[in-house]
């Protein structure tokens, strides 16, 4: 089930002992070590244990390591989220995998006003318009950011996307990072 490779570099970086691993999951050392050897296949009660003792996603004990360290994810691995009746379309373009971040390709329709989802306390969206003019209301606050301007802002709180134009479409990037655990 995991990727032994995973869970061993994953507890080397928490600098952590099997025993401690174990301790801090709930485990016997003995199944960590079992967890740690190729082939194995553990419940996926322990996985999701280990998982939350080293405080990372079930993905990422799951997920082979790229082999030239880096990931290329093509359009058809990109998640798509719509909402306002397609007027607003966000792609996931980083790798579903990755831990701390987020970046979506936004295409805002004209008329678009789509209330976007508040991220966990601690995050921060940098909001960066590509083409056209987007309108960001921040709770009660709205800020006009035209192409080539970016907006930072506390993820957790409310947001609004807004396309004003009758025409234009807008397109761009929003990136969402994390607070690290």
């Amino acid at each position: 089930m995991p990727h032994a490779a995973n869970l061993h570099r994953l507890r080397k970086h928490a600098k952590l002992t099997q025993a401690q691993l174990a301790e801090r999951a709930g485990l016997p050392r003995a199944t960590l070590a079992n967890m740690e050897r190729a082939g194995s296949n553990p419940g996926i009660q322990s996985v999701m244990a280990v998982a939350k003792a080293l405080g990372v996603s079930v993905d990422e004990l799951l997920t082979e390591l790229p082999e030239h360290r880096f990931y290329k994810v093509g359009p058809e691995d990109m998640q798509e989220y719509r909402a306002e009746g397609g007027h607003f379309l966000a792609k996931l373009v980083s790798p579903i995998a990755s831990k701390g971040v987020q970046i979506h390709h936004v295409t805002m329709l004209p008329g678009c006003r789509s209330v976007g989802r508040p991220h966990p306390s601690g995050s921060q969206e940098y909001f960066f318009t590509l083409v056209g003019r987007a309108s960001l209301q921040i709770e009660d606050e709205t800020v006009e950011i035209e192409a080539g301007s970016l907006v930072q802002f506390p993820g957790q709180r409310s947001h609004v996307y807004i396309n004003r134009d009758p025409i234009q479409a807008v397109t761009a990037l929003s990136v969402v990072v994390f607070q690290p655990g």
